[in-house]
């Protein structure tokens, strides 16, 4: 399994006053591998020449060795982007085998002709990095599989067991640390950013291969090659399986970065009818994603609350302009007009499957605690968790922003008043979160101001969705 990112052109790191510094860098550090890598190979030659115990050179060790390289090669051209930056395969699976059936020699030429099929045109400094660094990987692998083995008396199960983690975990170590200085140099992510990003993910993919390599090695070790055939053949169907099931995934990803413009086509549309509740609503989803992040709330449903903080007037393009944008004081008749827009907010919601669990959060967002709220007079634990996170942030928004009919509060006396409704409006327990949330932000926070729509939108393709 390969996981990286390739080093960039010059003019994609440069940045304003280190700019200059970072090119150099990055010059020298890629350089540095490269020399390294080839000064290694060399080694890794004299030393399988020479210390036969490494894996004897010979012409079914060759063959052997360009069979693993076409493996290697057609698993990384199955490889997936799973990023702008990161893509992941089932190279490793060859990476290891070679490495610890031929030797770290063997391991070192099949991991870095398998960076070479990454090649893409005008990305050769790209390229070279990426074989470069698992030739390093996939050599190191080698040598540290054969050195724990050799503690070992025989080909048991412990001892390839123990070995192939010993030799799997070092060549994860490596392809992290080889890539760290890249994704600083190039991005300015640090070690701990880059190990969540790019290696923590594909943790589970990296141990199922190595669980399932050292399974090959030691039938090969113990029943021969004819079983290890037998057994190999059947995995080259998974690895390209891994393929086509990874390409749904990248399907589906499409599918959700259309409907995420789908829906800021519809906010940027309700601005034209309503600059206020475009406005509004980005304030309420910075509110409601920073709420139920504050109480704990798991990844998948913060994006859920910040989203639908995002669409939870959509409904409003079913309220009339002379209602939606009068200046004065609203009567019961249009009072009942806009308390539609939740239902209407909802169906519109609804045809779109993938904003389901959007529609209800829309659908009860004014429903109160106390259950004299709308559309259905639910009370209590009976409304959507993150209905009521969205109701919290969308009543303090509203109170700290101006309106045609009245002047906006400050932040003190928003405060205030949601406390006020503690149990009566709200679910207690969302305005304990929520004061606390405010009182840990900046005066600029608590005014709602410098909260955009175009930035809440970013944020959510940049969380990879909306659960």
């Amino acid at each position: 399994m390969s996981v990286g990112t390739g080093p960039p052109s010059p003019t994609h790191i440069a940045a304003p006053g280190t700019g200059l510094n970072r090119v150099a860098l990055w010059q020298c550090y890629t350089l540095t591998v490269y020399v390294a890598a080839t000064v290694f190979i060399g080694v890794l030659v004299y030393a399988q020449v020479n210390w036969p115990g490494l894996g004897p050179v010979s012409l079914s060790g060759v063959i052997a060795t360009g069979s693993f390289v076409i493996v290697g090669v057609f698993a990384q051209r199955l490889r997936v982007d799973v990023g702008p930056r990161t893509d992941v395969s089932a190279g490793f699976l060859a990476d290891f085998l070679a490495a610890a059936l031929l030797g770290p020699l063997a391991g070192a030429v099949v991991a870095g002709c398998g960076g070479l099929a990454s090649y893409q045109r005008g990305q050769l400094a790209r390229t070279a990095f990426y074989s470069s660094a698992f030739s390093l990987a996939g050599g190191t692998c080698g040598l540290v599989f054969y050195w724990v083995t050799a503690q070992f008396s025989g080909t048991s199960p412990i001892a390839v067991a123990v070995g192939g983690v010993a030799a799997g975990a070092s060549y994860q170590t490596l392809d992290y640390l080889l890539f760290v200085p890249i994704a600083w140099l190039r991005r300015g992510v640090g070690p701990r950013q880059w190990f969540d990003e790019s290696f923590r993910p594909y943790l589970p993919f990296n141990l199922f291969f190595l669980l399932l390599s050292l399974g090959l090695v030691y039938s090969f070790e113990n029943q021969g090659g004819g079983v290890f055939v037998l057994l190999f053949l059947p995995v080259l169907g998974l690895v390209y399986a891994f393929r086509s099931f990874a390409r749904q995934k990248e399907l589906t990803q499409s599918l959700e970065r259309s409907v995420i413009q789908m829906a800021m086509g519809m906010i940027t549309a309700l601005d034209q009818k309503d600059n206020y509740t475009a406005q509004h609503s980005a304030l309420v989803a910075q509110y409601s994603f920073d709420l139920a992040e504050r109480l704990g709330l798991k990844p998948k449903e913060r994006s859920l609350a910040h989203f639908a903080g995002l669409l939870h007037d959509v409904g409003k393009f079913s309220v009339p302009d002379q209602v939606l944008k009068s200046r004065e004081r609203l009567g019961d008749k249009e009072w009942d007009v806009v308390r539609g827009h939740s239902v209407a907010g909802q169906k519109i919601l609804s045809n779109m499957s993938e904003f389901e669990g959007i529609g209800l959060v829309v659908l009860h967002h004014h429903e109160r605690f106390d259950g004299e709220g709308y559309p259905y007079g639910l009370s209590g634990e009976e409304i959507p968790l993150i209905s009521r996170i969205v109701s919290v942030a969308d009543c303090y928004s509203a109170m700290v922003s101006d309106r045609p009919y009245r002047g906006k509060k400050p932040p003190e006396e928003a405060k205030a008043e949601l406390a006020n409704q503690s149990g009566l409006q709200f679910d207690p327990q969302m305005v304990a979160a929520f004061i606390g949330v405010l009182e840990a932000g900046s005066e600029e926070y608590r005014r709602g101001e410098h909260i955009d729509l175009l930035t809440q939108f970013q944020k959510v393709r940049s969380r990879g969705g909306f659960g």
